[in-house]
């Protein structure tokens, strides 16, 4: 059983990689418009709303018909789109183009992300395997924001930079095999999920429960932090601190592999302490760290060097953030009920990318980029306040129980 479970954990923890590197390539495909000034920030802000918006809608009404088709065959499906999307890309240059790429990303990931959690939830018989699965498949997450970035970062210092969106056929080639991987699995049948065909309308009541809401809103400011890190900070290098495209590229990569090692440590860490004091450990850090390299960054003679060291420890402390909220909120809810809650949560982790990508994109067309850091902090700020309420809330669950 074990075996079992270990193999189709690396194999959720690759479809992880695959998802976060196209979903990230915002960042380069960000960076590398915006030197052509035919498009502005604002307007490139806005390719987040095209992946974000059909994330949030396919959540809410697909839910069902992935849990009756079965959630391997239907993770299966949504790296097949990825694999295409992947190798179509180079040769599609229209920036509507652009747009339909990122809708088709958004849908896949949607359906992935559903499938991810609720296949955890299934194979997971404690609520601290559940965490500790969950942390370490949210760390293949940043692994692949540190793969695609360290890529492209290659291919943009190389003599092959005009054909950069090359790039993106290691993507689908990943993407494939990871398909192929989970063809198997279906095939196979291995630990197959609990498909009840009663269909079950999305319990919206959720959203009038005190505890629940203040969930939502620490997850949507979570998102919105790692938005404005993982899709922007390359342009903060480029445009602000006047890095080249290369030096740019690696600050982001990494901030995601620190963030991948931070969320590792996570995982490990989750077994012998007590989730919310790991979370509010990690959210303090964040904080310190964000607004010291704020502080560093206002001096021009030092501020690349250190913040090239600040910013991967930020993410050590604030990429654990979300798999261990998460992990918490959706243990207490049964495994029929998974699939139907991480719609919700999709809908609101969408609905904050949006907003942290398009009020970050505000701030470097108007010239703000010094305040990039400073801005960084603000939802940090909130998301601590908001955690305090939901812990003192969550204490008083317990004790009344």
């Amino acid at each position: 059983m074990n075996s079992k479970k270990n193999k189709i954990t690396l194999n959720l923890m690759l479809s992880f990689i695959v998802f976060s590197m196209l979903l990230n390539s915002v960042s380069v495909i960000i960076l590398q418009l915006s030197q052509n000034h035919k498009y502005s920030y604002t307007g490139l802000g806005l390719l987040e709303f095209f992946k974000d918006i059909p994330i949030a809608l396919v959540s809410i009404f697909m839910v069902d018909y992935i849990k009756k088709r079965s959630y391997y065959s239907s993770l299966y499906i949504s790296l097949i789109i990825c694999a295409i999307c992947s190798f179509t890309i180079p040769f599609m240059n229209e920036f509507w183009f652009l747009k339909i790429w990122f809708v088709l990303i958004g849908i896949s990931f949607s359906i992935g992300k559903i499938c991810v959690f609720s296949i955890i939830k299934n194979i997971s018989d404690s609520e601290k395997e559940f965490s500790k699965i969950m942390s370490r498949t949210e760390a293949a997450f940043m692994l692949g924001v540190f793969i695609v970035n360290i890529e492209f970062a290659l291919i943009l210092n190389s003599d092959y930079k005009d054909y950069w969106k090359f790039g993106f056929w290691l993507v689908g080639f990943i993407s494939s095999w990871a398909a192929f991987q989970f063809y198997l699995l279906d095939e196979q049948k291995l630990l197959p999920i609990n498909d009840s065909k009663e269909k079950e309308k999305i319990d919206f009541s959720i959203l009038f429960d005190y505890k629940s809401l203040l969930f939502f809103a620490i997850v949507i400011m979570i998102v919105f932090t790692e938005q404005i890190f993982n899709s922007w900070l390359p342009t903060f290098y480029k445009n602000t601190l006047k890095a080249n495209s290369f030096f740019a590229l690696q600050s982001s990569a990494f901030l995601a592999l620190f963030s991948f090692i931070g969320r590792l440590l996570a995982s490990k860490f989750v077994v012998k302490f007590a989730p919310l004091k790991i979370f509010f450990f990690c959210l303090i850090s964040g904080i310190l760290l964000t607004f010291s390299a704020y502080v560093i960054g206002q001096d021009t003679n030092i501020k690349i060097k250190i913040l090239m060291i600040l910013f991967p420890i930020v993410g050590v402390f604030i990429a654990p953030l979300y798999p261990m909220l998460n992990s918490k909120f959706l243990s207490k809810f049964s495994e029929k009920k998974v699939g139907k809650i991480v719609s919700i949560i999709i809908l609101f982790t969408s609905l904050g990318g949006s907003i942290g990508s398009m009020s970050t994109a505000y701030i470097f067309q108007k010239n703000l980029g010094n305040y990039y850091l400073l801005f960084a902090t603000i939802p940090l700020i909130l998301i601590l306040i908001f955690s305090i309420f939901y812990s003192i809330k969550e204490k008083l669950s317990e004790y009344i129980k």
